[in-house]
């Protein structure tokens, strides 16, 4: 009887536990059709950029003394994306567009974390998500990576900057034609108050079919940030420094200036705070997906 009563005492114990744990057979068939639809949509809306050797790092422009004789200026201010050095990538495919609120809360819900909400900008699901921090945004590929077992992850600098080059052109911005139009046809223009994201597809493509690597919202990369890493970095394949204090975070956003939108700019910040920037992530595989 003593035994029976402690049995009891135990399956009393857990009923509520047990009870918690599963949903509605509404709510998780819900769940579960959005989780297929996220992981199928972002695996469609890979691009793949075929792999190869490029110059990383601010390029230069050519510019006009007084006397009109030219010299080589830097497009960025900043030091630590001067050294030139080349870099020879593997082929990989990359998300057209920033992922998106409804993307990312799908993933939130599945995982059990909390819905990020900012009163001061709109929560929409075609929104570029703006607000996890490095944590966040490296867990969500990995979600990706586990729900459709392919080989997703955050890009790495180099494919980053790859990529929004357009595989390694000499352009300074990631627009459909490498520069900025100031009224605002291809980047918001510094005319037009629009300082929040838009829609993946608001403005057009760079060639490799590549939306907002310039503008809209920035976004996290692979790497840890060291300032020198580019003297020292490998050629082949780079992953970045093995540590570090900050994350490198690319691009700009719509509430930057124009030279926080080059394609060669690099900034970051610690993995563990939350700012105004997004993700978009990889597939590392040399063969385009079918």
């Amino acid at each position: 009887m003593t035994q029976f009563k402690q049995t009891l005492a135990i399956i009393l114990a857990l009923s509520p536990l047990l009870a918690a744990c599963q949903a509605p057979p509404d709510e998780s068939n819900a769940l579960e059709a959005d989780i297929q639809r996220v992981v199928q949509q972002s695996i469609n809306n890979m691009v793949f950029v075929e792999g190869g050797s490029f110059m990383m790092g601010d390029f230069g422009k050519l510019e006009r003394n007084s006397d009109g004789s030219q010299f080589l200026a830097h497009w960025s201010t900043d030091k630590d994306d001067d050294y030139m050095h080349k870099v020879t990538l593997d082929s990989f495919s990359i998300n057209k567009y920033e992922v998106t609120w409804e993307e990312f809360d799908t993933f939130s819900k599945d995982t059990n974390r909390p819905i990020f909400m900012d009163g001061k900008w709109f929560h929409q699901p075609e929104i570029p998500a703006y607000f996890p921090n490095w944590y966040d945004a490296k867990a969500y590929c990995d979600w990706l990576a586990e729900k459709s077992n392919l080989a997703f992850d955050l890009p790495t600098e180099a494919q980053w900057e790859y990529a929004a080059r357009s595989r390694g052109r000499n352009v300074p911005f990631a627009t459909n034609d490498g520069m900025i139009d100031f009224k605002g046809s291809n980047i918001k223009g510094f005319n037009v108050s629009q300082d929040e994201p838009v829609r993946g597809d608001y403005y057009p493509p760079n060639p490799l079919g590549l939306h907002h690597m310039s503008g809209n919202v920035s976004e996290y990369v692979k790497d840890w940030y060291a300032e020198d890493y580019y003297q020292n970095s490998p050629e082949i394949n780079p992953q970045g420094p093995t540590t570090g204090q900050k994350k490198v975070v690319r691009g700009g956003s719509n509430a930057s200036s124009s030279r926080f939108n080059l394609a060669i700019r690099r900034h970051s910040i610690e993995p563990d705070k939350t700012e105004y920037i997004g993700l978009r992530c990889i597939i590392n595989n040399p063969k385009k997906l079918p």
